[in-house]
C-alpha cells in the first residue's frame, strides 16, 4: 500500500521527470516506517474500540 501511495503522490506533485525513481525512492523510504509506527498504534486502538461497540447492549 505504501508503494502505490509513493508511487500516485509522486506522479500528482512532479510527474516522470529524469529522477522520479530516486524520488520515489526517497518518498518509500520515509513512507513505510510512518505507515508500520502508526498501524502499531492505530490497530490495537481501533480493536478496543470495536469490541467495546460490538459488546455494547
Amino acid at each position: 500500500m505504501t508503494l502505490i501511495m509513493a508511487f500516485v503522490g509522486l506522479m500528482r506533485n512532479y510527474g516522470l521527470g529524469p529522477d522520479w525513481f530516486t524520488k520515489f525512492l526517497k518518498a518509500w523510504s520515509v513512507m513505510l516506517p510512518v505507515a508500520y509506527v502508526a498501524a502499531f498504534i492505530v490497530i490495537p486502538n481501533a480493536r478496543k474500540l470495536a469490541e467495546k461497540v460490538a459488546t455494547k447492549d
